[in-house]
């Protein structure tokens, strides 16, 4: 007799029975469910309960089902003990316990569970939930790009798009997430979730859908690319980006932008044809208006700023001018033509189901539903040539059609570290391609923000800005000459990296994230999964960039950076820049970095193909490097090529090969020069060049201008520098520099091998404990000096110091004091110094701790409903106005007066004893700040009494606190009598409860 399934909300009853079916072993549980148990291929497998027991085995808008057979299942083996039935597939045992009925996935080369069910999973009519064991140093990562955050252990995340572009803010929404356990989880559902990890109890975690049908997917793997690549298999590999995506974009709006005359004083006045306007609304204020052709004034057209970019020197590689406008597509296809002519790819921007414009070569959507249909549309027109999308939005399975690309308000410093983080998380959520406009939208004007968001965005794949949202131009050359000749030289270096880049594109689509977090290529750090350096990323296995996140400068401008780490102690780190070498393991302080200046360090042993192999090499041990190329179309799977190159020191013997070129595409130049750069401390005296097998004798040359001028030779160069950097008074770099004449890249293979090389080994050495240095005494930390975030330490003797916190080495630190910043709140830190001479080193100090305070959130009050007589905005709804998240924005859909007030009424969950409420107002401008407020309280959520009664507020850009000590309430009601513009607005209205 089969037992109907539970209607209500539940959990499933104890394993009854199991069977083998055709393709799938069938569960039966005491409360009724059948769920079915599906082997798609090694490590990957399903469980689909449907309580309605329907099991559409196909459903799903995301998944490739055809790409999978029945032999994983058919091999698969079942087996039954007094308490569970286990399932052997591969090397993996899938134990169903009967009572209660958990799972768990048990790993037979590990010897050990890589992920076990805590307690039944929980149906109903509404929601289905999965409740799994969580481990002490167990870290999770996916559900998207949630902007400012890639690792989510202790929080909760949502599967569900919203429109914040800051911190907090979902961009885009993947029913999917991994943990270092080693293994993933994909949700075949487009309804929205909730990921608790570990927020209420640090040993469960709670995985949630709006959804009656609980239909998951397992991935195994036992590395982050083994969890990605299959998940790929599942969804489809990240697409190949059209070469030109990896060039500077401009996304902007000739088809409704104003402008008004102006002068240079004007802090948001753009320079155009040789006079001064700013954007302007009012159609009476304007003098001109934008157009795509110069139907209306060229200088204002979507040409024109093609030609501008030329003329300030710019490649330009790809443009969108209608973002956010329909355009008439007879226009668009005009605007195409020109663009094409000047080697520019143009984009279409829509959000309706429309036909594209002739020559258009990508579409950029805000509808992540049109995304299959224009990638048909685009490879129709474009044929044999590869076709992207862009969307502003996106979910699992986007990756395979579109790359994705977002601007968030911009014009401050905590934007960057935000998007750092939300670009890494994407990469880990199966979105490696993925980008963030330069200085963000309708926000900007600080020239220094923008720069340094220009320096570091050079280091993705995808560069742009975003135009003509705000009053702020955001070209690279909308500031003075320094700023414009910085931008101009990253941009440079971008080009540069091209081949890098494409390179990494390639080698995602096999699970490698593209910007990536340093726990990818240092997995042994228990630090690089955790927040502490999470605006720090890699590039690829070659790069390490810690933007620039903050305005500290020094009297001469240059940016002061502290707690910049370096990982691995086995490595050796060199600034791209000036070549200097530094030990990896530590956290360096007290850095000075020009506004030319990016952190950027080059890993030892990294190999870059600057060009056609154009070979530059950081020899540090053995190390390895791969090119990858084709020509653009669509079946480069079997037509491209790589070339694999190898580096290798031994007894100060470098040993450098270049392998003959595997693959084949039309369009591949048979006979190529190659050009080696090894970067080096000395000349070396015996250097030897072999072409397959046969030594090559070439001529050493004196002068840089003699060997530029020379098809072989090899050249010592003293001054070795990027030359896009070369205005900038750089350190000199020493490289050997060597040219081979072209050679048949199929079936050549190069080798030089050095004798006497050596590059800064010395670097890894380790200090010299010397004992005529005193070891200090019990450094001290004033409980004064202790914050959230931070904590001063504080010696007697002034001294070089180092100082080891939670078993982190700290450098750079020097005097009597050092504040140690970006720390967590509510954390215990393990702290001890010693002095430093040259490379002589004091004893260690005692161990002694500290443990910062908690942060302010902590004592925010949450889950708050609030309730208004006025109706809001679209995409700024109401609950915007208390979900503690900083970068959203609620705002009215009418003006406020004394007449019609504003009522909000706050509701908590119980009576809270209270400290203050805190008024956030609007960082873009001040329009829509309360100007007069009165406050009443209740403690039962009908009697209110005023506790302060028309208070006058200013419309600036500070929070507005009012004191609440000692007041209990149930709920709060805030009346608004004016405004300072036509609406009323809020980030957000934070209550706090009085600390315990």
């Amino acid at each position: 007799m089969i037992q109907e399934p539970q209607t209500d909300k539940h959990q499933i009853g104890a394993l009854t029975g199991a069977s083998k079916r055709d393709n799938y072993y069938e569960l039966h549980f005491e409360t009724g469910e059948i769920a079915r148990f599906y082997i798609l291929a090694d490590g990957i497998f399903r469980l689909l309960l449907d309580p309605k027991q329907q099991f559409n085995e196909e459903n799903s808008a995301f998944i490739q089902f055809d790409h999978f057979n029945n032999s994983a299942f058919e091999k698969s083996r079942v087996r039954a003990t007094n308490d569970s039935l286990i399932i052997h597939s591969g090397n993996y045992q899938i134990i169903f316990w009967q009572k209660p009925a958990i799972m768990s996935i048990f790993d037979e080369t590990l010897h050990g569970t890589r992920m076990a069910q805590s307690s039944p999973i929980e149906v109903g009519p509404q929601q289905t939930t999965e409740f799994l064991d969580q481990d002490k140093n167990e870290f999770y990562f996916g559900g998207g790009l949630q902007n400012g955050y890639f690792s989510h252990k202790g929080r909760k995340i949502k599967i569900k798009r919203d429109h914040i572009t800051g911190k907090g803010g979902v961009i885009s929404e993947v029913p999917f997430f991994w943990s270092n356990r080693g293994y993933g989880e994909l949700r075949n559902t487009r309804q929205a979730g909730t990921y608790d990890f570990g927020k209420p109890d640090s040993k469960v975690t709670t995985i949630s859908h709006q959804d009656q049908l609980f239909d998951n997917f397992y991935l195994l793997g036992s590395t982050p690319q083994e969890i990605l690549s299959k998940l790929y298999q599942l969804t489809g590999k990240p697409a190949m980006l059209p070469k030109y995506a990896l060039g500077l974009g401009h996304i902007g709006n000739f088809c409704t932008t104003m402008w008004q005359p102006s002068k240079a004083a004007v802090r948001n006045a753009t320079k155009i044809d040789g006079n001064f306007y700013t954007r302007t609304k009012n159609e009476e204020l304007a003098s001109h208006k934008a157009s795509l052709n110069g139907e209306e004034n060229y200088h204002f057209s979507a040409r024109a700023m093609i030609d501008r970019y030329q003329k300030a020197h710019f490649k330009l590689s790809w443009f969108v001018p209608n973002y956010n406008v329909t355009a008439a597509n007879d226009a668009l296809s005009f605007f195409n033509d020109y663009a094409v002519n000047q080697e520019v790819a143009p984009g279409f921007w829509h959000q309706d189901n429309l036909a594209l414009p002739e020559k258009t070569a990508f579409a950029f959507t805000s509808d992540s539903d049109l995304i299959d249909s224009d990638k048909a549309k685009l490879q129709n027109q474009l044929q044999d040539k590869r076709a992207i999308v862009f969307s502003d939005s996106g979910s699992v399975g986007t990756q395979k059609d579109a790359a994705l690309i977002y601007g968030d308000v911009g014009g401050n410093w905590e934007n960057i570290a935000t998007q750092v983080a939300g670009l890494v998380g994407s990469n880990l959520s199966g979105q490696p391609l993925a980008g963030a406009a330069v200085d963000g939208t309708v926000g900007g004007g600080n020239a220094q923000i923008t720069v340094r968001d220009f320096e570091w965005k050079a280091f993705t794949p995808l560069l742009f800005n975003l135009d003509d949202q705000g009053q702020y131009s955001k070209t690279p050359f909308a500031y003075n000459r320094k700023i414009t000749d910085i931008n101009h030289a990253y941009l440079q270096l971008h080009q540069r990296l091209q081949s890098y880049l494409y390179t990494l594109n390639a080698q995602a689509r096999l699970g490698k994230p593209i910007v990536r977090p340093l726990f990818i290529d240092f997995p042994e750090e228990r630090t690089n999964y955790t927040e502490m350096f999470s605006s720090e990323f890699m590039l690829g296995d070659n790069l390490l960039i810690a933007p620039i996140t903050s305005g500290r400068e020094n009297e001469q401008g240059d940016s002061l950076k502290d707690n910049l780490y370096l990982p691995g102690k086995q490595t050796m780190w060199i600034d791209l820049f000036t070549g200097q070498k530094y030990a990896g393991g530590r956290v360096y302080n007290n850095l000075l970095y020009p506004t030319w200046h990016l952190p950027v360090f080059v890993r030892g042993g990294s190999i870059f193909n600057f060009g056609k192999r154009d070979y530059v090499i950081y020899p540090q041990g053995a190390s390895h490097g791969v090119t990858y190329d084709d020509n653009g179309t669509v079946d480069f799977e079997s037509n491209h090529s790589q070339t694999r190159i190898t580096s290798s020191i031994e007894e100060e013997k470098l040993v450098v090969t270049v392998e003959p070129t595997e693959g084949q595409y039309p369009g591949l130049e048979s006979d190529q020069p190659t050009a080696l750069t090894l970067m080096c401390d000395a000349y070396p005296e015996n250097v030897e060049v072999r072409v397959n097998d046969q030594i090559v004798p070439l001529q050493v040359y004196g002068t840089l201008d003699a060997f530029a001028h020379a098809s072989e030779g090899i050249f010592y160069n003293t001054n070795y520098s990027l030359p896009e950097f070369s205005q900038y008074q750089l350190p000199k770099q020493t490289a050997l520099q060597i040219k081979l004449a072209s050679h048949a890249v199929a079936t050549t293979k190069i080798e030089v091998t050095i004798r006497d090389f050596s590059y800064s080994s010395e670097v890894l050495g380790h200090e010299i404990t010397s004992g005529v240095l005193p070891s200090p005494k019990l450094p001290s930390v004033a409980s004064s000096k202790i914050s959230a975030h931070s904590f001063e330490l504080a010696w007697t003797h002034p001294a070089e110091v180092q100082v080891e916190i939670n078993n982190l080495l700290y450098e750079g630190i020097e005097g009597t004091s050092f504040t140690f910043h970006e720390l967590l709140p509510n954390t215990r830190y393990i702290i001890r110094m010693r002095y430093v001479i040259g490379n002589k080193v004091s004893e260690w100090s005692d161990l002694f701790g500290v443990i910062t305070k908690h942060a302010a959130e902590d004592y925010a009050i949450q889950e708050i409903s609030v309730t208004s007589n006025f109706t809001s905005k679209a995409n700024h709804p109401l609950d915007y106005l208390t979900d503690l998240k900083l970068a959203s924005e609620w705002q009215t859909s009418e003006p406020v007066s004394p007449e019609h007030p504003l009522e909000l009424t706050f509701k908590f969950s119980d009576v809270e004893k209270l400290s203050r409420m805190a008024f956030v107002p609007r960082n873009i401008d001040h329009e829509g700040d309360p100007t007069e407020i009165s406050l009443a309280v209740s403690t039962d959520n009908e009697n209110y009494h005023v506790y302060a009664d028309h208070v006058t507020w200013k419309a600036d850009s500070k929070n507005k606190v009012i004191g609440l000590r000692d007041v209990r309430a149930k709920s709060v009601r805030l009346t608004v009598y004016r405004s300072s513009g036509p609406m009323v607005a809020a980030r957000e209205i934070i209550f706090y409860r009085a600390k315990r």
